[in-house]
């Protein structure tokens, strides 16, 4: 609780003021199946559903726009092996607590950009693919 109201904080004299929190990583898993929102920012270690298991399921929706919103795993303990099955589940990006507002904020914007590039991408892929009997172009 007391990390979600800094990182609110951090977010609102950011100038987000749109801010859902989650209690716990069963609600935080809901709360994303009911929105479809720009970024999460989520922490490996939450009770009731881990930070694994929630990009689990998030990266597993039959929707893209859940399948691709960028998410951010914070980590009072980044260790060698969770960040690298945080990479591999699909994160956009890594923060070691504590987090620095500037930081924060600049790889939030990085983060929601690539998104965005991204999607782009995919729709231009498959009209692409559409025209031209299924090829598609992919970016590394």
């Amino acid at each position: 609780m007391h990390m979600r109201r800094i990182l609110r904080e951090i977010l609102m004299r950011g100038g987000i003021r749109r801010i859902i929190e989650a209690a716990d990583g069963a609600e935080a898993i809901g709360q994303f199946m009911m929105l479809v929102p720009d970024i999460v920012i989520l922490e490996w270690d939450m009770p009731m559903l881990s930070g694994e298991d929630f990009i689990r399921l998030a990266r597993s929706s039959p929707e893209t726009s859940r399948r691709d919103t960028p998410i951010i795993l914070t980590l009072s303990r980044p260790s060698k092996t969770v960040i690298n099955m945080a990479i591999k589940l699909g994160i956009e990006d890594i923060l070691a607590k504590p987090l620095s507002p500037k930081v924060l904020s600049t790889r939030m914007q990085a983060a929601v950009i690539r998104a965005r590039e991204a999607q782009r991408l995919r729709v231009k892929n498959m009209r692409h693919a559409a025209i031209n009997g299924g090829a598609v172009a992919t970016r590394a």
